[in-house]
Parts: C-alpha cells; sequence; structure tokens
C-alpha cells in the first residue's frame, strides 16, 4: 500500500467515526424531543382527564388548567417544526454516514488490490530472479 492510499483511507475512516458520531448527536437531540412532546401528550391527557371529573371545588380550578391545557398545546405545537427538522438532520448524517463507509470499502478493495497486485509482481519477480540464476549455473 502506498502511503498516500494509507493516508486517504486513515483520513476516511476518521471522517467516517465522525459521521457516525454526529448521527448520534442528531438521534439523541430528536429523541429529547420527543420525549418533550411525549411528556406534554401525557400532561394535556392529566388536565383534560381532571377537567371531565365531578369533584367538588374542581370548577375553581377549571380556568387555570384551561389556560395551562392551552400553554401545553402551543408548546406541542412549536415542537412540531422542531421534530421535522430533527427528523431531517438525523436522515441527512445517516447519508453521510452512509457515503463515508462506502468510500472507506472502496479505498480498502483498491489497497487490497494493489496489495495483491504488489505480492504478485514480487512472485513473478523473484520466479524469474530464480529461473535467470538457474541459467546461469
Amino acid at each position: 500500500m502506498t502511503a498516500p492510499d494509507r493516508k486517504r483511507l486513515d483520513a476516511m475512516r476518521r471522517i467516517a467515526e465522525l459521521r457516525r458520531q454526529l448521527k448520534q448527536i442528531e438521534e439523541l437531540r430528536l429523541a429529547r424531543v420527543m420525549r418533550e412532546e411525549a411528556e406534554i401528550d401525557e400532561k394535556c391527557a392529566a388536565l383534560i382527564a381532571t377537567l371531565n371529573d365531578d369533584t367538588p371545588l374542581h370548577g375553581l380550578f377549571a380556568g387555570h388548567m384551561a389556560g395551562r391545557l392551552k400553554r401545553l398545546t402551543e408548546r406541542r405545537t412549536l415542537l412540531e417544526p422542531l421534530k421535522a427538522q430533527q427528523i431531517a438532520a438525523v436522515m441527512t448524517e445517516a447519508r453521510h454516514t452512509r457515503f463515508a463507509e462506502t468510500m472507506i470499502d472502496r479505498l480498502e478493495s483498491g489497497v487490497a488490490a494493489e496489495e495483491e497486485k504488489r505480492q504478485l509482481e514480487s512472485l513473478v519477480e523473484g520466479a524469474l530472479a530464480r529461473r535467470h540464476h538457474a541459467s546461469l549455473a
């Protein structure tokens, strides 16, 4: 393997590792958004259940609970574009990661072919040298 080929392969491996880490970071961000979305859904469901309850004094807090439900719904609405953006970011990083891994595979097969070629040349040169040496003897 030539030095530039090895350097390219090493550089591509580092790039691929970086891409894997970036993809993982984006996946964690998406998970955080989805977790917040699920928490909001749970809180909304609990508030709705409380509003539908027929307990005494329940009417005293209905306005407060309705306001809280409205704020939670607004927050969830704000999360939708963020969630779509994070999904797109994960898909982009996944695409970049696959590309880097494909490049590594191509470089490795090129390096392997180069090494095989070098070994074959060495074998042929050795056989020719032995043949030439035998004809001189």
